[in-house]
């Protein structure tokens, strides 16, 4: 009894496969929302303070850890065009890391247009990363899980790496609705 209680019987999917397949196609390209807003980063305006670096981390993970913020800075001394430089997810249109999760857990937001997470079903294979042209998804130190920016979908007010830098509108750049504009501009 308990055999047939658990066989779905012929021609039906199980609860289990029926799951995997809905978190794939939550986070298929074909289903997903269209890519909306980016942050710009200005090397030229940047003076490395990394405040974006510790407000992603307090706004995401609750403490100051610059190892778990969606936005990395970094500083070549010996760089001779642009020794600063930042990783930062580009929302791509596209977003090769979607197409790589293999468990769906990589999403656009509706709302924003960005790719996120889902922290509950990525399992941190970091296919996303290896399928990122810029290799933006980092492993999160401590979980198995992808960590990138994901705009703040989560406020109201935007990226929270823009509002807390000293330079914001200059060094950082939301822009809400940069693909839309390109898309609109390619059309005309």
């Amino acid at each position: 009894m308990l055999a047939s209680a658990l066989d779905p019987g012929p021609g039906k999917d199980s609860m289990a496969a029926r799951n995997r397949s809905q978190r794939r196609n939550v986070g298929s390209p074909e289903t997903a929302a269209p890519a909306k807003g980016r942050i710009r980063f200005d090397p030229q305006w940047c003076r490395t303070c990394r405040v974006c670096e510790i407000a992603c981390s307090i706004a995401k993970e609750g403490v100051a850890r610059p190892a778990v913020a969606g936005i990395a800075i970094h500083f070549d001394e010996f760089g001779t065009d642009d020794p600063v430089s930042a990783t930062l997810c580009l929302q791509c249109p596209d977003a090769p890391c979607m197409a790589a999760c293999p468990v769906g857990a990589m999403v656009r937001d509706s709302r924003t247009g960005a790719v996120r997470v889902l922290e509950d079903v990525c399992i941190g294979c970091m296919l996303c990363q290896k399928a990122c042209p810029w290799g933006v998804p980092q492993r999160h130190p401590d979980r198995r899980l992808a960590i990138k920016c994901d705009l703040c979908c989560d406020r109201a007010d935007g990226p929270q790496c823009v509002a807390m830098c000293p330079l914001a509108g200059k060094a950082l750049i939301y822009e809400p609705e940069a693909y839309v504009s390109e898309v609109a501009n390619e059309q005309l």
